[in-house]
């Protein structure tokens, strides 16, 4: 069965009418006969009754036009949908990003765009750059803003700017007192730590791991938030971006040892994968306004 052969149906359906129909259908009439006789054979029951060229449905074929009429329904409205996502002004683009990019650099980011493009509309989700890229790779999402802290094959980055990061800790904490704080003094604190899987979490793993030392943690979370919440409570220390501080003089954040502690930011795509127009355009606005003109698929870091 084809579709072309329910169009046909459904026209003969409406108008009742070989000649009519198949001028409807801008074919000849012994082709739509052939048609209608063809789906009928298929069906193993007759659907209209003929008298001349004028036919009217049967009880069978009206009870197959209702199911018809759907079917045609729904491939309609799909069409309409996929036309809709393919409007490069008013399609939709599937964003993941970092949690932490969430309190403002994807907020400025989204902000601007949509004041160039107000019709777009996006799909956006929060995870762990492993899960953020995992889903990458599913095809689930159309692009990912995260930390450049893993790579793998049939992924593209494109680097966008970097975050200093700091040690944030109590304000009781002897270490508070200091101007900088050495990143090995850390190690000997309760550290509170990102889940495995995140970004965060592999710097600092990175970094410890450099020092040959490994931090005594005490809380692994998945929200800055959270992490900056435990330190506000005299918990620990941790690792984190530069963030709003709602906590006040109860946490005291400090640069470390001016070694340069940074994390890269970047957004990535599957290079071989296709991405509608809403998307396509999405993505060079951000490497246009943000990027660093460095593209790597692969980079020379440690997971």
């Amino acid at each position: 069965m084809e579709w072309q052969q329910l169009e046909h149906f459904a026209t003969i359906a409406k108008v009742q009418h070989f000649t009519r129909a198949a001028e409807a259908l801008m074919m000849s009439q012994p082709a739509l006969s052939r048609s209608i006789a063809k789906l009928e054979a298929e069906l193993g029951v007759p659907l209209l009754d003929r008298d001349g060229r004028t036919v009217r449905l049967n009880r069978y074929g009206a009870q197959f036009a209702l199911r018809v009429e759907r079917v045609l329904a729904e491939i309609e409205a799909g069409k309409a949908e996929l036309h809709q996502a393919l409007d490069p002004e008013g399609g939709t683009v599937s964003l993941s990003f970092l949690k932490s990019l969430g309190l403002t650099a994807v907020p400025d980011i989204l902000s601007a765009y949509t004041a160039l493009w107000p019709r777009i509309t996006f799909q956006l989700f929060q995870d762990s750059t492993r899960m953020m890229l995992d889903r990458l790779e599913q095809g689930e999402v159309d692009m990912v803003i995260s930390s450049m802290t893993e790579t793998r094959k049939g992924i593209e980055w494109a680097e966008l700017w970097e975050e200093h990061l700091f040690a944030y800790l109590p304000h009781s904490h002897p270490l508070a007192q200091q101007e900088e704080v050495q990143a090995s003094e850390l190690a000997q604190a309760p550290f509170i730590a990102m889940k495995q899987g995140y970004g965060l979490r592999t710097i600092t793993d990175q970094l410890f791991g450099q020092l040959q030392t490994t931090p005594r943690i005490v809380f692994e979370g998945e929200e800055v938030m959270t992490a900056l919440g435990l330190v506000a409570a005299g918990l620990g220390v941790s690792l984190l971006p530069d963030i709003r501080n709602p906590y006040g003089d109860q946490v005291v954040k400090r640069p470390i040892d001016g070694s340069g502690c940074v994390r890269q930011i970047g957004i990535a795509w599957r290079r071989d994968g296709w991405l509608p127009p809403a998307a396509s355009r999405f993505r060079a606005f951000v490497l246009e306004r943000y990027g660093r003109g460095e593209r790597c698929a692969t980079f020379n870091r440690s997971d």
